[in-house]
């Protein structure tokens, strides 16, 4: 297998999944191509309405993650001069998806343990041109939702869900994407659902929001291919990526397993060291997209990476700058409060690898590899 280098552990194993599916995978294509369908086919059709019977709400596939952002945003008439609450802690596409609709994104603090959007920090950032939160799934790990719902409802704000790295995730036993307005998924190869490339997921709450997105997502027709409606976008999933995102979804409690059951695995080996292992909240089963280890200060953090790395331990930080720390950011109009914690936590993480694939034997060896670098510290 060309895309691994032998003796090296991969901070992705995204490369090690899709080789692992290549049979399923070309037999899948085989049957598109065979079909002869390649867009608005059952393929996609299966897709969202299993994604939708399973996550509990009706589902439109999207081109990429960022496109399911950006059609809820529109699709929930939030626009210029709206302000709209996510944590500083997230990917660009969140913000950018806000400003492309001429809203300002207000970047709020996460809280330290679970690094989601923290629920206090948001009641503080409303102010009468707040429209919308996002709280945004991270690492795995769903915001506490139940907070979040409770101040929107009191001051009658929309709730996007950022559920890119969520696939799968719960809180108090509803799913991911189920519990705001509109929840919006990634599923490109890299996430712990995804196709061959890029790829996406709306979940609307309600029904009634269906033609609206899709109409969002296929350059505003409803149907009829010469007519469109409203300025749209072309943001369809392929027939493609909807074959072998379906096929996975049937793979997914079982991926979560595993990772769960390897985040065990570190988090008892690491017991003893001086650092922080990520863990479940109340009611919030972590799914462990990305496993962040928070190390005492910046500097052991960077030292570790770069330990890890001399050993063939490819490690990430997922992600090293807060979003209003962002170059792109500059031209963005946007609103930042106190994310003294974003800031604090940040540079002390480092992201080891984990993923279904992963063996015992590799775990064992970033195991070690940890221990080596941080035991003589203790």
């Amino acid at each position: 297998m060309n895309t691994l280098t032998a003796g090296t552990i991969a901070g992705e194993f995204h490369a090690r999944r899709v080789y692992g599916l290549k049979r399923e995978v070309l037999r899948l294509v085989e049957e598109v191509i065979d079909d002869g369908v390649f867009h608005g086919g059952r393929r996609i059709r299966e897709l969202e309405v299993v994604a939708g019977e399973r996550w509990g709400g009706h589902a439109v596939g999207t081109s990429s993650g960022t496109m399911a952002l950006e059609t809820a945003v529109r699709a929930l008439g939030i626009g210029a001069g709206d302000e709209v609450i996510m944590p500083a802690l997230t990917f660009v596409s969140t913000a950018f998806a806000v400003a492309a609709a001429g809203a300002v994104p207000v970047f709020v603090d996460i809280d330290a343990r679970t690094r989601t959007i923290d629920p206090t920090a948001v009641a503080a950032a409303v102010t009468p041109r707040t429209r919308a939160v996002i709280p945004v799934h991270i690492h795995g790990l769903m915001a506490d939702m139940t907070a979040i719902r409770a101040l929107a409802d009191r001051h009658a704000l929309a709730v996007i869900e950022d559920c890119a790295q969520a696939a799968g995730a719960t809180d108090r036993g509803r799913p991911a994407g189920s519990v705001g307005d509109i929840g919006c998924f990634s599923m490109w190869v890299g996430k712990n659902l995804g196709g061959l490339a890029d790829g996406g997921l709306l979940l609307a709450r309600e029904a009634a929001l269906l033609p609206l997105l899709r109409k969002l997502t296929d350059l505003g027709r409803d149907g009829e291919r010469n007519t469109h409606h409203l300025r749209g976008s072309r943001g369809r999933m392929g027939e493609i990526d909807a074959a072998v995102i379906r096929h996975q979804l049937d793979l997914l409690p079982d991926w979560i397993d595993r990772r769960r059951t390897l985040a065990d695995r570190y988090a008892d080996a690491f017991t003893a060291l001086p650092v922080v292992t990520p863990t479940d909240a109340p009611g919030r089963p972590h799914t462990y997209y990305k496993y962040p280890l928070t190390l005492p200060d910046p500097a052991t953090a960077t030292a570790l990476a770069t330990h890890l790395g001399r050993t063939g331990i490819t490690t990430e930080q997922v992600y090293p700058h807060a979003v209003p720390d962002q170059p792109a950011l500059r031209e963005i109009i946007h609103r930042t409060t106190d994310i003294t914690v974003t800031l604090d936590v940040l540079p002390r993480t480092v992201c080891l690898p984990l993923a279904p694939e992963l063996t015992d034997a590799e775990a064992d060896r970033v195991i070690e590899a940890v221990h080596g670098f941080l035991t003589p510290r203790v």
